[in-house]
């Protein structure tokens, strides 16, 4: 993961990037940490690189130019790098935000290139065409972005695979299941007349895992009951689930082999029902390298095109979308995000024998710290080859009457709705 930072006090970062396990990320060839002076593309002989805010004010605001030229810079070394600035008006700062950055930003040439602004900020112009993502850390004010940037490459960086010495960390640590963290406890048994719980003595694993989830949500309830509000909105999905839409192998009409096209309205509408229901990744598999390019353009359009600044909203929806050739490499980066290869989860419009009802299958995803996928096909149906793999086979939505031909993203929205929607009384 390569992060470069655009600051007027880059010496801010030589420390932060030798130490911790960002430290040794680094060390070991998986971070990489650059910090720029902006002053390198002043306005002026004398480093000016901001100025008054016109209309009226207090305090100084980064010029565009300067900005703009330090950004245009670091995107010729990482043309594929998502642009962050920080700002009290951005999206506020999150476990799935983060993990969002990670997930999208680890190839060679991406990355994330990170604003730092004082005083009163940036020029707008800057906030609106040349940055990606404007990013909150807390309801709070700060002199720069400085700290943000560490608070933030820190987020991103635990996801990197490599840098946690325990992957299993992830699935464990506060905000993962939408409840903060169990208390932990270690040598010595007693101390200053104080015991560790004698359950945690106990070697039962089970009545362990017990006791950390009811402490989790007791302290959860103390501490921090505004998480309880928004699980119950989210309907306590604690998994990773990720949907993958799969153009090969699937089948046609006669039960043969088949590679199917790519819909721009598959694309769109799956992942604005994924957006909605907080899918977080939504994958979309096809062969072909043509059709990988048009998906593409089709994101690329509504993500930094025209269509970016006619419908924001999606843009926010693409942003969720990645397209593969194969359905392993589906499997390798979900393994990379979460360090565990996810539950299979496959669905069909026919029945057949062992299916996972709905309501299963939605206690499941608000227990489980596994990561899931749900697989829908195109043509006729998930070839048999993928439909073997599976851990569950989801029983099939029907109606009131034996016709029974969903399209595959209407399908999609009602499981969506059925699995993770709110109960309604």
């Amino acid at each position: 993961m390569r992060y470069q930072i655009l600051t007027i006090f880059p010496e801010l970062f030589t420390a932060f990037k030798q130490i911790g396990l960002v430290g040794r990320g680094v060390e070991a060839g998986l971070l990489s940490v650059e910090a720029t002076q902006l002053r390198e593309f002043a306005v002026n002989a004398y480093g000016q690189v901001d100025d008054t805010p016109y209309g009226g004010g207090s305090g100084m605001v980064l010029r565009p130019e300067p900005a703009a030229a330090a950004i245009e810079a670091a995107k010729a070394r990482a043309p594929k790098a998502k642009v962050v600035l920080f700002t009290p008006r951005g999206r506020l700062l999150t476990h799935e935000l983060a993990r969002e950055l990670a997930a999208g930003c680890t190839a060679d040439d991406a990355g994330v290139i990170l604003l730092c602004c004082r005083y009163e900020g940036v020029d707008e112009r800057i906030a609106q065409h040349w940055v990606d993502y404007e990013i909150s850390i807390g309801d709070y004010v700060l002199m720069g972005g400085e700290v943000a940037a560490m608070a933030l490459i820190e987020a991103i960086s635990r996801f990197v695979p490599g840098v946690l010495g325990n992957p299993d960390s992830l699935a464990e640590e506060s905000f993962v299941s939408g409840l903060l963290e169990y208390p932990q406890y270690t040598k010595p048994q007693e101390f200053l007349g104080h015991k560790v719980p004698e359950v945690l003595l106990s070697g039962h694993h089970a009545e362990i895992a017990s006791w950390r989830l009811t402490r989790s949500k007791e302290d959860t309830q103390k501490r921090r009951p505004d998480l309880l509000k928004v699980q119950q909105a989210s309907v306590n999905k604690s998994c990773v689930l990720d949907v993958a839409l799969i153009h090969y192998p699937v089948l046609n009409k006669q039960g043969a082999l088949i590679t199917s096209s790519i819909t721009n309205l598959d694309l769109h509408d799956i992942a604005r029902s994924g957006k909605t229901y907080g899918i977080d990744r939504y994958y979309v598999v096809h062969p072909t390298k043509a059709m990988r390019k048009l998906a593409g353009k089709i994101s690329d359009h509504w993500s930094v095109g025209y269509g970016a600044a006619y419908n924001p909203n999606r843009s926010e929806a693409l942003d969720i979308v990645s397209v593969v050739s194969a359905f392993d490499d589906v499997l390798s980066d979900i393994e990379e995000r979460t360090g565990m290869l996810p539950k299979l989860i496959t669905t069909s419009a026919n029945a057949g024998r062992e299916m996972m009802s709905f309501a299963r299958l939605r206690e499941l995803l608000n227990t489980s710290a596994e990561p899931h996928l749900l697989l829908f096909g195109t043509g006729w149906g998930l070839a048999p080859e993928i439909m073997e793999r599976a851990d569950y086979r989801l029983e099939p939505v029907c109606g009131y009457t034996d016709y029974n031909h969903l399209s595959v993203r209407a399908a999609a929205a009602i499981i969506f709705d059925r699995l993770l929607g709110k109960v309604r009384q």
